[in-house]
């Protein structure tokens, strides 16, 4: 596949999970001669500022944004907010800060589970991972996977080199350990996908459902109405996470409700995710990103309009 000149989602180390300074990924995206890029880090939007400095110097384009994580029947749920206010004083960045509290809570008591699974859980590594964010459960993967005492450990050979969840390691890990319903898992302060989607509207952004292979199916296409009602805007169809067959689904599922299409790498490193590499994904072009631009420009707009009408302007 030839690199895109646009991706729509990265990650840069404001995420608990993410490897490079947002310097660095500009300096990546300026020698793959990027047009534009959105860094859409897991519940922060603490790299705007940086960001946009850095599309001042380089030339390349980008929005604020974040990747939310919400809940959806037990289920981890992602969705990205484009354009979102990163200045004003809004629930998002009330539900923001009552996530990051909640993880730095449960800490100890993932660390107690999956030290009962037989696993070394080195701390120090877990918040060295994390720095200067509380640790999230890929840091609590990564430093198990990678730590030397767990090197014999039978139940990790899976993910080794060979292994049958050797692609993706740490996700697989996660999957099997960390998330609702398995045995290491800690509930932790989070809300539902509909609380989600309306908090990233109240903060004037455009949301848009994160890569939903990983969770959406048939069976939850019912919701997609309410989703919209609370404001729900688009549906990243080209990812490294879909098959053809999902890109195909979810195609059909956008353009039934009036989706916006996007389309994201997810790149935090290559290691973390294999596959995911920045610009490496389908339809992503300049088009698709001032489609983008001008949907947030909307949305700003229509919120000036309702401020003004409401104090009588």
């Amino acid at each position: 596949m030839k690199r895109k000149t646009v991706d729509l989602h990265m990650h840069s180390g404001y995420s608990s999970d993410g490897t490079f300074s947002v310097q660095e990924l500009f300096r990546q995206a300026k020698e793959n001669k990027m047009q534009a890029i959105v860094i859409a880090d897991h519940d922060t939007y603490e790299a705007a500022g940086e960001a946009e400095e850095e599309a001042r110097r380089t030339g390349i384009l980008t929005i604020p944004a974040l990747e939310l994580s919400c809940i959806d029947e037990n289920r981890m749920v992602h969705i990205l907010g484009y354009g979102i206010d990163t200045k004003g004083k809004h629930s998002l960045l009330e539900l923001i800060e009552k996530i990051q509290k909640s993880r730095i809570d449960i800490l100890p008591k993932i660390k107690e589970n999956l030290e009962k699974e037989g696993f070394y859980v080195d701390m120090e590594e877990v918040e060295r991972l994390a720095y200067p964010h509380p640790p999230v459960i890929t840091n609590f993967a990564n430093a198990i996977l990678n730590d030397t005492r767990n090197a014999g450990n039978p139940k990790l050979s899976i993910y080794r080199q060979g292994g049958s969840k050797s692609d993706r390691p740490y996700i697989r890990f996660i999957k099997d350990y960390l998330v609702a319903g398995r045995k290491c898992y800690v509930p932790e302060y989070i809300v539902d996908i509909y609380t989600g989607i309306r908090a990233i509207r109240e903060a004037k952004g455009v949301s848009v459902l994160a890569h939903p292979g990983e969770w959406f199916t048939k069976k939850d296409e019912p919701k997609i109405p309410r989703m919209l009602e609370c404001g729900l805007q688009g549906m990243e169809v080209y990812t490294p996470y879909h098959s053809v067959e999902k890109e195909v689904y979810f195609k059909q599922l956008a353009e039934k409700y009036g989706l916006f299409q996007t389309a994201g790498s997810d790149y935090h490193d290559e290691q973390k995710k294999p596959g995911h590499v920045m610009g490496m994904i389908k339809a992503a072009d300049m088009e698709m990103f001032l489609r983008l631009k001008q949907m947030i420009e909307t949305a700003h707009a229509e919120e000036k309009k309702q401020y003004a009408g409401g104090i009588n302007l």
